[in-house]
């Protein structure tokens, strides 16, 4: 896995100087793309669409297109996706990769180098994972211009609050070469009347899973996963529910540490309102008994 790092670092300093005549009019931009695995890969693609024959964004009209493919091969399965209008597929500017069912008993490694090497996806890419990834492009989602925009804000807003990773191609793939775990956000679809769809279907974040080999391991609570994030290192802060006085309150916890000491964590952090304001000293002590109370959950 080293010499693909150096590979990779390679290909990124001669991506200048290579061009692909295809225009943009020729090609099918994929914004989202979901692989699954059972036997074979099973891609499923949502395409962007101007909303009519024009090249223009029509933010009223439906810019998505489902189209899907299978075989042996995630190339394989990519090739078999049939385009009406025979365009030539583009990943180069997809915004997110779902990985679905079968990757708990298979590694996911070949598909995600076949991904970068082969069809040309950008290492900044977010991948989250799903119990059916498929289930999600089904969703075809109508808040955004794109269809990748809505669940991809999801992913962002929470990273944003320190709740849920946000991990790019570029981290699997590091990872794996480190034999380092990668933590994946999970995606889930449901229905609450409001959703992002015309039927009120939308998706949530509903936790966590780890990716180590290749292969997805293990299933944590959306809790589990704000203080998996803490004790990673890849967030120093979230918003904390905590009771005080037998009412619940919600506080922002920032410059948290955590260190372990025998079976028990020090817990060190600071608290604010929301709003930004300070918290009495009362408040603190309910507020840091709950967040160690999180951390050791998760430990």
């Amino acid at each position: 896995m080293k010499k693909l790092v150096l590979i990779i670092i390679g290909t990124l300093l001669l991506t200048g100087c290579e061009s692909d005549m295809t225009e943009l009019g020729n090609r099918a931009i994929i914004q989202a793309a979901a692989i699954d695995f059972n036997g074979n890969y099973r891609v499923s693609a949502l395409l962007f669409s101007g909303g009519g024959s024009s090249d223009t964004i029509d933010a009223s009209q439906e810019n998505v297109i489902k189209v899907s493919g299978e075989g042996e091969t995630l190339a394989e399965a990519i090739d078999n996706i049939s385009l009406i209008d025979g365009k030539k597929l583009y990943m180069a500017e997809t915004k997110l990769l779902i990985l679905g069912g079968g990757f708990e008993k298979v590694s996911a490694a070949d598909a995600l180098e076949t991904l970068y090497f082969d069809m040309r996806c950008s290492l900044n890419m977010p991948v989250c994972c799903a119990e059916s990834a498929e289930a999600l492009t089904d969703l075809q989602f109508t808040e955004g211009i794109t269809s990748a925009e809505k669940p991809l804000a999801l992913i962002e807003n929470a990273n944003r609050m320190g709740v849920s990773p946000k991990t790019t191609l570029l981290d699997l793939l590091a990872d794996s070469a480190g034999g380092r775990a990668s933590l994946l956000p999970r995606l889930a679809p449901t229905k609450n009347g409001r959703g992002m769809t015309e039927d009120g279907r939308t998706a949530v974040l509903n936790g966590s899973r780890y990716m180590k080999n290749g292969m997805l391991n293990g299933y944590y609570s959306e809790v589990e996963t704000a203080a998996l994030m803490l004790l990673s290192g890849k967030s120093d802060k979230l918003l904390l529910n905590y009771l005080h006085n037998d009412a619940e309150r919600t506080c922002e916890a920032y410059s948290v540490r955590a260190v372990p000491e025998g079976n028990n964590w020090r817990v060190s952090a600071k608290f604010r309102t929301r709003n930004g304001g300070a918290l009495s000293e009362s408040e603190q002590r309910s507020a840091l008994s709950a967040l160690t109370e999180l951390i050791s959950s998760a430990a």
